[in-house]
């Protein structure tokens, strides 16, 4: 009973954690795609050397969002996974879920440690606006479209959540 009960509150953290760090991930990725022209990783006429430094600032705490809610979603989920005990074979959907999950990881990853690079510089004190933007030229070079394609298979896991379609229906 324990785990069951365990196994359903790692559940709800899993999901809280993942709506969080999909909202940030969301919002962050619109408005830094938003200081850059279209099509080019040139910046924008309204931002100079005056200001990205402010721009830049305001992002930092999604940055810190985006970063911790992920990692904790993860450990969470895979929490969620052992302890529950369902078996895919009779719950495709969870399947499909944790399919998901687990093949966008290292894409994830990747990008995150240009993310634990910038939030260094943020915490190091030696914050240059150059260096961040750098970095975040990178972040959007390193796997091109791959965030788009990322945000759009996470989305579809409430389809999967709420209708549990691929279940095993028991017959007596």
């Amino acid at each position: 009973m324990k785990n069951k009960k365990l196994s359903s509150y790692l559940a709800f953290a899993s999901v809280v954690f993942a709506a969080i760090w999909l909202g940030a991930y969301i919002t962050r990725l619109i408005l830094t795609y938003n200081l850059f022209e279209e099509g080019e990783l040139v910046l924008k006429y309204f931002v100079n050397d005056t200001n990205i430094s402010g721009i830049f600032q305001a992002f930092e705490p999604l940055y810190y969002i985006t970063f911790i809610t992920y990692v904790v979603f993860i450990f969470c989920f895979t929490l969620f996974l052992v302890l529950s005990g369902l078996p895919f074979k009779k719950n495709g959907w969870l399947f499909i879920i944790s399919l998901i999950i687990y093949f966008t990881l290292p894409f994830e990853i990747v990008l995150m440690t240009i993310d634990y690079r910038i939030i260094s510089l943020y915490l190091s004190g030696n914050y240059d606006s150059g260096s961040v933007l750098k970095l975040v030229i990178e972040r959007l070079q390193v796997l091109g479209g791959f965030s788009v394609i990322l945000i759009l298979c996470y989305l579809s896991i409430p389809y999967f959540l709420i209708l549990r379609p691929f279940s095993a229906k028991e017959i007596r």
